[in-house]
């Protein structure tokens, strides 16, 4: 699927909160792994947002520590790294779970890094790690069928579309490009070399 069904519920904004349009040769490089083509298109067009008043996609390279896609890997596998109750390993490990987003409610939602990119499918599991649910697609398609109600997992009914489908974040008042550090000496990672982000200024919401 491509980022078309996503568009026809939730247009871009004009002017979206601080996309990241690349290169993401780097990133890739680091990861070991291309990544999937409608997940770059979304943080290209829609840059920083929050869907289905929940959803929080992970953007490259962002300045806020909770959206930052490098940062999250992280702040997200560390703490539940040893958890028995995972039905899959998490990445790095050959198909693993590597996250891409989360809700303010504290779920998580990663890829099932198993095949080319293109193929990767959605897991969810809840913050207590005790409900989980697949969705056989892609990122946007999630994204899609939660949006039109198409998909709708019993386990996670707290993120039916009822309020705003789509929230902008405000965007960057400018400041220096942050900075890197390297993350893969302290957290087990083994040969991977992927760096986080350091946070050095703030995405603030629009005010109403």
């Amino acid at each position: 699927m491509t980022i078309s069904a996503l568009v026809n519920f939730i247009p871009p904004p004009r002017l979206p909160s601080a996309p990241f349009r690349g290169p993401w040769e780097p990133l890739e490089t680091q990861l070991g792994t291309t990544l999937p083509e409608d997940y770059k298109a979304l943080v290209r067009l829609y840059g920083h947002a929050t869907y289905l008043d929940a959803i929080i996609v992970h953007v490259p390279r962002s300045r806020i520590r909770h959206a930052c896609f490098e940062t999250c890997i992280r702040d997200i596998c560390d703490p539940i790294r040893e958890l028995a109750e995972l039905p899959y390993p998490l990445w790095p490990e050959a198909g693993g779970l590597l996250p891409v987003a989360h809700t303010e409610f504290g779920d998580l939602i990663f890829w099932i890094v198993d095949g080319p990119p293109s193929t990767w499918r959605i897991f969810m599991c809840d913050r207590d790690i005790v409900d989980f649910q697949i969705f056989d697609g892609d990122l946007t398609g999630f994204l899609a069928g939660m949006a039109s109600g198409e998909f709708q997992p019993e386990a996670f009914a707290h993120l039916a579309p009822e309020g705003t489908l789509f929230n902008s974040w405000g965007r960057y008042d400018g400041g220096p490009r942050p900075a890197t550090e390297d993350w893969t000496r302290s957290s087990g990672y083994g040969q991977t070399t992927v760096q986080s982000v350091t946070l050095s200024a703030q995405l603030k919401p629009q005010k109403s």
